[in-house]
């Protein structure tokens, strides 16, 4: 019966082991993330697409980015184009 005992528990200890290391070998998912100046994050799944307002005086022309990672800046656009799927207005 002791060796049993022993044998549950070492088996018991193996298996946590093994689940410790899987937790340890997971892999975040990839993502963008950017900081506005107030020092709110905000996280960009890959393959999205951000069109960021430029600065002043410009208040329709944006920058065209798509997550990568990391966000690659494709080309200018005006608010409306169908290839943004958000649109960041704080600077």
């Amino acid at each position: 019966m002791r060796v049993l005992s022993v044998a549950f528990f070492t088996m018991a200890s193996l298996a946590q082991a093994h689940a410790q290391d899987q937790e340890k070998t997971k892999k975040p998912e990839p993502s963008c993330s950017y900081t506005i100046s107030s020092g709110d994050s905000y996280v960009v799944p890959v393959g999205e697409a951000l069109c960021w307002r430029l600065p002043a005086p410009s208040d329709t022309e944006y920058t065209l980015l798509h997550c990568d990672p990391p966000f690659q800046e494709l080309t200018r656009v005006k608010r409306g184009d169908p290839r943004c799927n958000k649109y960041e207005e704080r600077q």
